[in-house]
């Protein structure tokens, strides 16, 4: 099963059973205790026990996510994307607009070019479908 070097040969593992199965056992012996565990880490976490308020405030309270702020500036939509996508630039480069701000609206106008390509092969298929089914 192993080579000289002490490795393990290809095809050959030292557990061919695979990892044993100790989330569901610790799962089956939680089974109807799981209330009154949780009810001690909460009693330890009142009493002081920082490890216990830690996975009680871990496991209870949504993390905090950070929110970029709302900013205002001037897009053009009736222009090509490609202006709107210098526009959004030129307000980075000005300090209107936060750079990562900046990145989000720039990737917000890649995936409207993607979807205005995929209406406009759309629209040229169904004329082609609609040709073909003319003559």
């Amino acid at each position: 099963m192993r080579d000289p070097g002490g490795k393990f040969t290809k095809g050959n593992s030292g557990n061919p059973n695979g990892r044993p199965a100790k989330a569901d056992k610790l799962r089956q012996l939680l089974e109807g205790k799981a209330d009154k565990v949780a009810r001690k880490v909460i009693d330890a976490a009142l009493d002081g026990d920082l490890q216990a308020a830690r996975l009680v405030m871990e496991r209870c309270i949504a993390p905090h996510r950070a929110v970029m702020p709302t900013c205002t500036f001037d897009l053009d939509e009736t222009k090509p994307l490609t202006e709107q996508g210098r526009a959004v630039l030129a307000a980075i480069a000005r300090g209107d607009i936060p750079p990562d701000t900046g990145k989000s609206l720039i990737d917000a106008l890649t995936a409207l070019a993607r979807v205005t390509e995929l209406d406009e092969i759309v629209r040229r298929l169904n004329q082609l479908e609609e040709q073909k089914d003319e003559s």
